[in-house]
């Protein structure tokens, strides 16, 4: 009697870092991918296609935005662009919130508390009650101090808060910090600055300091004592992808990661990585992705225990 083969069973996943020619083929049906489009890999390796999508609204969208009951986007119109609150999704519900911006500029986002503070690089604010207002103004009123301050905010690209009131900007090279708790209009650009190489495509805030990214590598810096005072590590050498940072942060005992507390992920041009809390940077990703030339930009999206992201 012929011996039966299994030729396909199930797959251990997509592997984009060997020659096609070169995937295993398991004695058990046991394959890898070269590609995969539009399919879901379950636990035990079996492969479903996805559900499909529904539209909820028509438009062009950027920027999207969630933290508890908030979800805020950047719709792209006719002749500007505008913040959007997504109300409700059965049936869709669409709020404006501010108009007048700058069409083609990603938004970054950051919540404190209930507010939620917003800048493109070129226009900021923050929303509380449904209602956009203005930056905060800085306001000094400590000790007479033979320091500069400028009493608005830079218009960052990237921004970040840390518990203890304490807000980072990234603008272009450069993050600012403000200069007293919670005065997030409040800088002094000759003390609270750390310079990099290039402009930043990432900045991720967690709870023993802060991961930053520029165009060739990502650094952790630790905090240390004083206000001003972090300490500066290379985290990994290769840069996080534009856009690519997931907003919510993800309990490490929940994916099964050794330690205590929470991690930031987002995807380097190493493939998906998570931060801890107390600063390690773990490469999620078995095996380093090689992602085609050109492809700078992601996003990155925690769904349960699955990292769902894209590139482009």
């Amino acid at each position: 009697m012929a011996e039966i083969i299994s030729l396909y069973k199930a797959t251990s996943g997509l592997n984009t870092t060997v020659d096609p020619e070169r995937l295993a083929f398991g004695e058990e049906g046991i394959v890898e991918f070269a590609q995969a489009v539009n399919i879901s890999i379950d636990d035990r390796g079996l492969v479903s296609l996805r559900n499909g999508d529904t539209l909820a609204q028509a438009g062009s969208f950027q920027s999207l935005f969630s933290a508890g009951r908030d979800c805020f986007a950047v719709e792209e119109r006719t002749d500007d662009a505008a913040i959007v609150r997504v109300a409700s999704l059965e049936p869709t519900v669409i709020d404006g919130i501010r108009s007048g911006l700058t069409k083609g500029q990603r938004m970054a986002w950051c919540q404190v508390n209930d507010d939620t503070f917003y800048s493109n690089g070129l226009q900021n604010g923050f929303i509380s009650g449904r209602v956009s207002y203005p930056w905060p103004a800085g306001n000094y009123t400590g000790p007479d101090a033979d320091i500069s301050f400028e009493t608005s905010a830079p218009v960052a690209d990237h921004i970040g808060f840390r518990p203890g009131g304490q807000m980072l900007l990234a603008e272009g090279p450069a993050v600012w910090i403000n200069h007293l708790p919670f005065q997030f209009g409040l800088f002094s650009k000759r003390h609270g600055y750390i310079g990099f190489d290039s402009d930043l495509t990432m900045l991720a805030v967690v709870r023993d300091g802060f991961f930053a990214s520029d165009s060739s590598r990502t650094w952790f810096f630790r905090k240390g004592e004083g206000w001003y005072i972090y300490k500066q590590e290379v985290a990994e050498n290769a840069p996080a992808l534009l856009g690519s940072l997931a907003h919510d942060p993800v309990p490490l005992v929940e994916i099964g990661v050794d330690g205590e507390g929470f991690g930031r992920v987002w995807v380097s041009t190493r493939g998906v990585c998570l931060g801890t809390d107390d600063g390690r940077l773990i490469n999620l990703t078995e095996g380093e992705i090689n992602y085609p030339p050109g492809y700078t930009r992601g996003a990155c999206l925690l769904y349960g225990k699955k990292v769902i992201h894209s590139i482009y």
